[in-house]
């Protein structure tokens, strides 16, 4: 089983008038549409000789969609090969086709049948697709009856509890809470390590590094990056970072008048910490370091927030903050003026490489009037501490106390 994509694209046409849509019709199509769209152009994609997941990002409107629902056969490309042997099945809308009348079990009956199971199937693993979306109670109530949330889960479980070749999947990862996301992920992991492809598009870059074997970065139709998971989520926060400032006006990192260091609690700048020490990152910059792109540079930028990130070594986000959300009050910058932001911090971080980064923007959010996004431009390790033996992203200072219960005389 093998999944090629060459050069596939896909155009939307549409009528820039009443008149024009007329004459079309009366020309039985000599005449056609005069405005074009272009959602897809030149996507390449191989995989499949060994089981993967894959995920898709980019901003609103860049394609992701649309690439699934190609892929999955319900829109055509406009051009390109498609060359793929094997079973199909996609999660595309959870809970359409669902029928309010039925019970939960026909639904789950008639709905299958629709995507291909066969009949004697259903019936006999009904418990197990109802135990998976936790429904187990209300499989002879209405769906009328079911809260959304009930009708995805379902949807999911129904969609996904048989194994095929090619799994499509588009936001169905933000059904349920945490822990039937988790077990939607297991039952992703278990079908890849079967040799099954499945793809992934998802707005949760978190989740998506956590899992993803390849992330590819999608941005007006066009593949962007295509690779490691970190460095796409990378490309992807600066992408949304130079497009979320508003005021027409752009900005540009000069690298050499700027720092940002780690010290420790004596003040000194070190590059590896233990579990649960003190330390203070501290970033300095001015209005200089920021290189307006526009014409135009002002002397001063007021009411900005300074944020920090840290990552660990696979890109997933271990902490972030700003002055906005500790209250700190806002930040001036002015030009060749220095001002510092120091954060102090308990590194309560689990052993291993991780990387700080920064961003100035204004507000709570770097998505919006955001001057300047840096991720992973300073590195350092953390190691456990004499006797402090655990695993995991964090370092929760564990304490245990055993009890015993008197025994009765």
């Amino acid at each position: 089983m093998k999944l090629i994509v060459e050069n596939l694209a896909k155009d939307y046409l549409s009528f820039a008038s009443f008149g024009e849509r007329a004459a079309a019709a009366l020309t039985l199509g000599l005449f056609g549409p005069s405005l074009r769209f272009q959602a897809l152009s030149d996507i390449n994609l191989e995989c499949g000789e060994k089981g993967e997941i894959i995920g898709i990002i980019g901003p609103n409107g860049a394609g992701k969609s649309t690439l699934l629902r190609i892929l999955s056969g319900i829109s055509p490309p406009s051009s390109g090969r498609i060359h793929f042997t094997g079973s199909i099945r996609s999660i595309l809308e959870l809970g359409v086709g669902f029928n309010p009348d039925l019970t939960a079990l026909e639904n789950v009956y008639y709905n299958g049948r629709l995507w291909g199971y066969p009949g004697r199937k259903l019936l006999s693993r009904a418990d197990e697709i109802f135990e998976f979306a936790e429904l187990s109670d209300y499989r002879n109530q209405q769906i009328k009856t079911f809260s959304t949330g009930m009708q995805m889960r379902l949807g999911f479980a129904l969609a996904a509890f048989e194994r095929s070749d090619l799994l499509l999947v588009d936001e169905a990862l933000a059904v349920g809470d945490a822990s039937f996301q988790q077990k939607c992920l297991r039952r992703f992991q278990d079908y890849r390590n079967q040799g099954s492809v499945i793809i992934v598009v998802s707005h949760d870059t978190h989740l998506l590094q956590a899992v993803c074997d390849r992330i590819m970065l999608l941005d007006r139709g066009r593949i962007l990056e295509f690779g490691e998971p970190r460095i796409a989520v990378e490309k992807y926060m600066h992408l949304i970072a130079e497009r979320s400032f508003k005021q027409d006006q752009a900005y540009t990192l000069l690298e050499s008048e700027f720092s940002i260091s780690l010290l420790d609690s004596t003040g000194r700048p070190r590059s590896i910490f233990f579990a649960g020490e003190s330390a203070m990152l501290r970033i300095s910059l001015n209005l200089d370091a920021l290189r307006q792109v526009t014409p135009g540079k002002p002397k001063e930028l007021k009411e900005t927030t300074v944020g920090i990130h840290i990552n660990d070594s696979r890109g997933i986000r271990a902490f972030g903050t700003n002055t906005h959300i500790l209250g700190g009050g806002p930040v001036e910058l002015h030009s060749g003026k220095k001002t510092t932001v120091e954060f102090s911090l308990t590194l309560n971080l689990g052993p291993g490489r991780y990387s700080a980064g920064f961003s100035v923007h204004r507000g709570r959010s770097h998505a919006s009037d955001c001057f300047l996004w840096r991720e992973s431009i300073l590195d350092f390790e953390m190691e456990a501490g004499s006797g402090q033996l655990f695993e995991g992203i964090s370092f929760l200072d564990p304490h245990a106390r055993i009890i015993h219960a008197e025994g009765a005389e």
